[in-house]
């Protein structure tokens, strides 16, 4: 199976840079998340490659997943067209995080270690995690 992540990165020498990866295989997810752990590096969008479209014609998606690393936490959000909005449910200690098409909010945030075995088993089903407990989004 591969997924394909892509993030920006906020940097006074790069003002619009970005940056990606493929993973294929379950070992690469700790090089993703270390990346994400760099200075600037903003919510990466994550897209699993072998799920059917929602719409032949344009591509669009069935599934959004983002995900982040700030602080030493890890943030993970998943919908689908079988699943509302939902976030991790965390550390209550861990603090809120705002990207520019998600807000995790406070209590979201869970050990890198966790956030790997869910991002693992996505890379596996392409489906959404079932190893994490999920806290649906209120709109």
């Amino acid at each position: 199976m591969t997924v394909t992540a892509v993030w920006p990165i906020d940097s006074p020498d790069a003002p619009n840079g970005g940056d990606g990866v493929t993973l294929t295989d379950p070992s690469e997810v700790s090089g993703l998340l270390s990346r994400l752990a760099e200075p600037g590096a903003g919510v990466a969008a994550v897209w699993h490659e072998h799920r059917e479209p929602a719409d032949e014609e344009t591509g669009m998606l069935d599934h959004d997943v983002c995900v982040a690393v700030r602080d030493g936490y890890g943030y993970l959000s998943y919908i689908d067209v079988e699943h509302d909005l939902a976030v991790l449910r965390g550390d209550p200690e861990s603090p809120a995080l705002v990207g520019e098409d998600v807000e995790f909010p406070a209590g979201s945030g869970v050990d890198l270690g966790v956030l790997a075995e869910a991002l693992s088993e996505f890379l596996r089903t392409g489906q959404r995690p079932e190893s994490v407990d999920w806290s649906t989004v209120e709109e």
